[in-house]
């Protein structure tokens, strides 16, 4: 028995190591972009290049790992295009926890370099390097590298993984079945996606999906929109940790083609395993800018949200590091 034993062990481990291997070759498929100096394009030099303070919390003393999540709105592969939804994933090693906060797009913040003005246009000004800058100068934070994924991307995402479980609501279905048509147009795959007819709890395959994800005329506008995107990430991290083992490689190997990132490998590997290891099977949530940290105004012809940076900054601090590591503020009403 206790030579079959050994076998048995002896296999298992040889399998292991087998898709270790393997996974790690098809990590050579992501398409790596490493963060630069947005005003020079040069590699990084110093955090502060892209805009990282001495007072900006340390990730090797939070067990927090902040990564920016863009989703570009570019109607053609490779089209530079701003950033339709930008959001910063917490992945808190020591709580195992992962939070997600949605920076709505009509948010007026300086850019580094550049006039004030709504902060998904640092994309398109600097790419995901000005985007990084922005954030952090603005709202003291650490971040260092970001995942980007288009329309495209997305799409195949959610299908891979058998669609999301979302409820549509009878005044949405409208809107959804006008961007899948648009969507229809700009693949030119010769896919026509069925459109939806009834309300309720329904599995979304892909384009379904990222068109509920666009919705922004329904409801309270962009706060609903960036609140069904963060619905649709959460459902996708549920469904990622239902999957089997077996299932991954084949997952990870047509996905990992549609995804632009700047984490290294090891990087992934090593978030990967820790977020399996995470017992938590949803998304904390949160948005920027707050409930009562911003007015609307109109600047250059603009309507924006216009942030109280102090407050904005203090409650995502607080969202992501707790109360008790930071320093009390003015209190407001965030939204979860």
């Amino acid at each position: 028995m206790k030579k079959v034993l050994v076998v048995l062990l002896s296999v298992l481990l040889a399998v292991l190591i087998g898709t270790g291997i393997y996974i790690y070759r098809l990590l050579d498929m992501v398409q790596e972009k490493p963060v630069v100096n947005p005003d020079t394009g040069n590699p990084i030099e110093d955090p502060s290049d892209i805009g990282i303070g001495p007072g900006a919390p340390n990730s090797n003393e939070t067990g927090v790992i902040n990564i920016m999540l863009f989703g570009t709105d570019n109607r053609h592969r490779n089209e530079q295009s701003r950033s339709d939804s930008m959001m910063i994933a917490s992945i808190d090693k020591k709580n195992k926890t992962v939070k997600v906060t949605s920076l709505m797009r009509d948010m007026y913040v300086p850019i580094p370099g550049k006039k004030d003005n709504r902060i998904n246009t640092a994309y398109i000004f600097g790419g995901p390097s000005l985007a990084l800058k922005t954030v952090n100068t603005n709202f003291n934070m650490d971040i260092t590298d970001y995942i980007s994924v288009d329309f495209f991307s997305l799409e195949m995402i959610i299908d891979e993984v058998g669609g999301v479980p979302i409820d549509v609501k009878q005044k949405e279905i409208k809107h959804i079945n006008k961007f899948i048509k648009e969507l229809d147009k700009i693949h030119k795959d010769g896919k026509k996606i069925p459109l939806l007819t009834e309300p309720g709890l329904q599995v979304l395959s892909g384009r379904q999906a990222v068109s509920y994800c666009r919705i922004r005329s329904v409801g309270n506008g962009d706060f609903d929109r960036t609140a069904r995107q963060r619905k649709v990430l959460d459902e996708l991290f549920k469904k990622g940790k239902q999957m089997g083992v077996s299932r991954i490689p084949g997952l990870v190997a047509k996905i990992l083609p549609e995804v632009e990132t700047s984490l290294s490998k090891t990087e992934i590997i090593d978030l990967a395993i820790a977020m399996i290891g995470f017992s938590t099977s949803e998304i904390e949530q949160f948005r920027l800018p707050a409930n009562g940290a911003y007015t609307d105004q109109t600047i250059n012809g603009m309507m924006v949200l216009a942030p109280d940076m102090e407050k904005n900054k203090q409650l995502l601090h607080e969202f992501i590091y707790g109360k008790d590591e930071v320093e009390p503020s003015p209190s407001v009403s965030p939204e979860n």
